[in-house]
Formats: structure tokens, C-alpha cells, sequence
């Protein structure tokens, strides 16, 4: 059985959970798919309500494909930025997304990514930026 899906421009999201004091109590950066763009607006409202969003791009061809199967409208990548194996280093994090999408996006796209969501992490959880000659202490 052959799938199709019919011109819509799906879109990825990027950005940061919003803390609230009974259900989101953990800094997270989030990553939402779209797998179905059936009313836009709607699932910008959805969205908008779980993330800050910081960043959004069209899905490569590569990705909109598991898309066609999929039963729900979006899917989430999430990085929790305080557990395993981060401990809360921000720069780990983006690190590894910016690995995560090197197949489907080019190295400038990436790079802007990164400096954005890097940008908005120190603005949001309104943590002081590190010096550029500080030492860390590796475990």
C-alpha cells in the first residue's frame, strides 16, 4: 500500500519547554516534527503553548517520509539539559542536535540553529553566560 502526501510544507520546531510549577518542572530543549498539516494555525497555537519556539524550517524530503505513516500529528525530541549526559552543559546539547541534523540540513542552517537556541537558553532560564577563558572541570 502506497502512502502520498499532498504538497503540504511540513515544519520542525525548535525550542525550549516552558517551566510550569506542577508539570514541567525540567529545563528541556524540545524539537517537534510535524507529521500531518492539516490546519496550520492550530498546530502553531499547540505548539506555541508547550515550547518557546526559537527556530523553524521546513522538513527535508527525508523526513517528511516516516511522516506518511505516522498516527500522530507531531513528533517530539526532547533533550532533559540537567540529566544524563548532560549536567546541565548547554553546550553538550547543542552539540549533539547539531550531529542529530547534519543528513538533513546544511552546516549554515545548523550553525544559525545552534546560535540561536544557545542565544535564547541564556535569556530564558536567565542563566549568566560563561566566561570565554574559564576552565571546566571535566568528570
Amino acid at each position: 500500500m502506497a502512502f502520498t502526501i499532498y504538497c503540504f510544507s511540513m515544519r520542525v520546531w525548535y525550542g525550549y519547554s516552558k517551566l510550569t510549577p506542577k508539570v514541567v518542572r525540567k529545563r528541556e530543549m524540545a524539537v517537534y516534527f510535524e507529521n500531518a498539516a492539516n490546519n496550520s494555525r492550530a498546530n502553531e497555537e499547540w505548539i506555541e503553548r508547550r515550547i518557546r519556539v526559537v527556530y523553524v524550517r521546513q522538513q527535508a524530503e527525508a523526513e517528511i517520509m516516516p511522516a506518511e505513516i505516522a498516527i500522530r500529528m507531531f513528533t517530539k525530541y526532547s533533550y532533559l539539559i540537567d540529566e544524563k549526559p548532560y549536567y546541565g552543559d548547554i553546550e553538550k546539547v547543542l552539540e549533539h542536535n547539531f550531529i542529530a541534523d547534519r543528513f538533513n540540513v546544511s552546516a549554515e542552517v545548523r550553525i544559525e540553529i545552534r546560535e540561536k537556541l544557545r542565544t535564547a537558553y541564556y535569556e530564558q532560564f536567565n542563566i549568566r553566560k560563561p566566561i570565554a577563558n574559564q576552565l571546566k572541570l571535566s568528570l
